[in-house]
């Protein structure tokens, strides 16, 4: 009985601290790897190649996203990705006459991903578009 009175101190206190530590990071992060959507129609979201690697307690992301052209699928390239509040990822790739906005996070075994078509002179609207992509 004693020594649990000597011991009561440290144990709360490894109970309420050790609580407190630092989020631990999961790599790959579960986005991770090639996204396809077969279904898709010109101009749409057919592929997705998503990186992840921690290092230094940091993650490091990127995406590259590939639209149905013809005759061969239009590449964008490797873009730096953001993690988002919440969990997924976040990339704004950048093109001469639009830019899109691309949002993914993985629900189950698919790939949800949200596309904001912008044209870079405002001379349309934004058009949102989801597609759910599955792993290759």
């Amino acid at each position: 009985m004693r020594l649990l009175a000597v011991l009561l101190p440290f144990i709360s206190a490894f109970f309420l601290f050790g609580a407190s530590a630092e989020a631990r990071i999961y790599c790959p992060l579960p986005e991770h790897g090639i996204w396809i959507n077969p279904d898709a129609a010109p101009k749409e979201l057919i592929r997705l190649e998503v990186e992840t690697k921690c290092q230094d307690d940091q993650v490091f992301a990127r995406i590259r996203a590939f639209t149905k052209c013809t005759p061969r699928d239009c590449k964008w390239g490797w873009t730096k990705a953001e993690l988002r509040d919440g969990g997924g990822l976040r990339v704004l790739l950048i093109g001469f006459l639009s830019s899109k906005i691309i949002d993914v996070r993985k629900i189950g075994e698919n790939l949800d991903a949200f596309v904001t078509n912008i044209t870079n002179d405002g001379s349309q609207p934004e058009r949102l578009k989801s597609y759910s992509l599955k792993r290759l």
